[in-house]
């Protein structure tokens, strides 16, 4: 088991495990140090990219599971650079306080809006309800226009079945002339057309099958404007819940510094957490640079300037 361990250490690390298994037990106590702080350290931001991306990014529990790895995996690799730099490396210990710096502060505010969740989603509510009334006469004033020009249609529906059903009324059906020819027949025999006969014929009005047509116009019409005005009367609610289910980062990250701005106890638990991340995020290189060059860091470089002279040697015996 203490094995397995070890080559787990060597795996995250990036250590050679045949170099450290031939090593002192100071280098295995030195790889089995920065195989805890990696743990820590990816244990803290694997709950934070679930949480993220199970949030933020609506995924599933998949998606979420994804999220944490991919995030595990960033951090194990920025680690790395730390970890497999041989001596002191100025610039690399300046870059990666940058980054310890700004996962911290980011760090620090997800979790604050983990734990100020309730606070956060009191002042959403307020919040809500400002854009809500902010929202509500603009988009009642349109339906209400729209709610007019139906209205309006309805009236010239209206006038235009009663012009119809009066003209129906009075005249329920009409009369078409047609006319038909006269024939005798003349001395030799043959039909000749002598004169024409006019006959009136009485059907139905046309335009009453213009009634069933304009009623059910003036039934669709009716039925939207029921529909217009039961979403003014809802409009407030629908806007409500609509904001609601839209969860930004950046707004609930601006409602907890509001939370954060106005109450000291949340700006201490703020800092303290900022302080944790930002000690967790230097561990390592804290641990590195406190750290004397070990026999595995000897070994490492023996090896190179070996293969340097090794490297030499040809280019000279060419």
């Amino acid at each position: 088991m203490k094995d397995w361990w070890l080559k787990l250490g060597c795996f995250l690390t990036g250590y050679n495990y045949q170099i450290v298994k031939n090593s002192s037990e100071v280098t295995a106590k030195a790889v089995k140090k920065y195989l805890s702080a990696l743990l820590i350290i990816s244990g803290v931001w694997g709950f934070i990219g679930f949480t993220f991306a199970e949030r933020y990014l609506k995924a599933d529990l998949v998606g979420s599971i994804i999220g944490s790895i991919v995030l595990i995996i960033l951090v194990i690799q920025i680690e790395r650079q730390i970890i497999l730099s041989v001596g002191r490396n100025n610039w690399a210990a300046g870059f990666r306080i940058v980054i310890g710096l700004v996962m911290a502060i980011l760090g620090s505010v997800i979790i604050d809006q983990i734990i100020f969740k309730e606070d956060v989603e009191k002042q959403r509510i307020s919040t809500i309800q400002e854009e809500v009334n902010d929202l509500l006469p603009i988009k009642t004033k349109e339906l209400k226009n729209q709610i007019s020009q139906i209205d309006s249609m309805i009236s010239m529906k209206e006038l235009e079945r009663e012009q119809v059903s009066n003209e129906v009324s009075m005249k329920p059906t009409i009369s078409i002339p047609s006319s038909s020819g006269i024939y005798e027949a003349d001395s030799t025999g043959k039909m000749v057309l002598v004169g024409r006969q006019v006959n009136n014929n009485s059907i139905p009005n046309p335009k009453l099958e213009m009634l069933p047509q304009l009623d059910k116009q003036l039934n669709d019409l009716r039925e939207s404007k029921n529909e217009k005005e039961t979403m003014v009367i809802n409009m407030q609610e629908v806007l409500e819940e609509e904001l609601r289910s839209k969860i930004g980062f950046l707004d609930e990250i601006k409602t907890l510094f509001s939370i954060i701005g106005d109450s000291l106890v949340a700006l201490f638990i703020w800092i303290l957490w900022f302080i944790f991340f930002l000690a967790i995020e230097l561990f390592v290189l804290v641990t590195k640079l406190s750290d004397h060059s070990n026999d595995y860091d000897k070994t490492v470089t023996h090896q190179m300037s070996v293969r340097l002279k090794m490297l030499e040697e040809l280019a000279n015996g060419r």
